[in-house]
């Protein structure tokens, strides 16, 4: 593996080449798992007009299969065969030492923070704000698991012979357009012709940031911010001006698997630093 325990990349390990056979694997199966979140998510959140009506036991399956299930635990257990093979790291699959994890989620909490207070609505409905975040958190993981931490980590080593710029800038073409088609698939009124171009231009914005800092915690929030920021007075007003147990009980259940899946994968696949020899 190429990054050491301190989450820096270690340069004196090199990854494998990816060869064709595991380069196929790279692109079909994220692929295939993208699919089946999307249409999870269009049975599950778009069929019931999930978010145009607050409906609690949809709700949940919604949040359990689409977003925890198939949108952290799926990805994370596809990890394995790529940390094995090479293809991927810690480092680059944005789970990185926990102070660094802290630093970057707290510096893009406030960013995003007082960017919504001050340019959106939400500075005169403090309490919306809570409530849409905590709505939005789940789908904002299992997006950035999904688009960014399978897909366009696997993309960028199947073209990575091209070379670094080429595979930055094929991350996040692939990854941006994929997050952006998703939206096709969300509940009433967030799949509008309208949407497809916003969502578009937030996947490549995010697809951006994660790859800029490589932080999969800092990245969820900057997606459910952007999400946020869309969907205001778009939803049911009642996830808006009530505090609904359920919305926050579902989103704490989606940053605990997300936890859960970090502490498995840092424990399991930490690298270590190796002394660098000259050949």
């Amino acid at each position: 593996m190429s990054v050491g325990s301190d989450g820096k990349p270690d340069q004196s390990v090199k990854q494998q080449p990816v060869t064709r056979f595991s380069a196929s694997r790279l692109v079909v199966i994220p692929l295939l798992v993208y699919g089946i979140w999307v249409l999870e998510t269009f049975l599950l959140e778009r069929s019931p007009g999930l978010f145009a009506h607050y409906q609690p036991l949809p709700l949940v399956m919604y949040m359990v299969f689409a977003n925890i299930i198939v949108g952290i635990a799926v990805p994370v257990i596809l990890m394995r065969s790529a940390f094995i093979s090479g293809a991927v790291n810690m480092f680059q699959i944005g789970f990185r030492s926990p102070r660094r994890a802290i630093l970057a989620t707290v510096f893009t909490a406030l960013i995003g923070y007082f960017s919504l207070i001050t340019f959106t609505p939400y500075g005169v409905h403090r309490l919306a704000l809570f409530n849409t975040l905590a709505l939005m958190i789940p789908v904002a993981v299992a997006s950035v698991m999904v688009c960014w931490v399978l897909i366009g980590t696997h993309v960028q080593a199947y073209v990575r012979s091209c070379g670094t710029v080429s595979s930055i800038i094929a991350g996040v073409l692939v990854t941006g357009i994929a997050f952006g088609i998703s939206s096709l698939a969300r509940s009433p009124p967030l799949n509008q012709p309208d949407d497809l171009l916003i969502m578009t231009v937030l996947g490549l914005a995010s697809a951006l940031f994660f790859f800029s800092i490589r932080d999969v915690y800092a990245s969820s929030l900057f997606v459910a911010f952007g999400i946020m920021a869309a969907v205001f007075q778009r939803i049911d007003p009642l996830y808006g001006d009530t505090v609904l147990p359920l919305v926050y009980e579902t989103a704490a259940l989606s940053v605990l698997s997300l936890l859960i899946s970090h502490y498995y994968l840092y424990r399991n696949f930490i690298t270590l630093r190796l002394p660098f020899k000259n050949q």
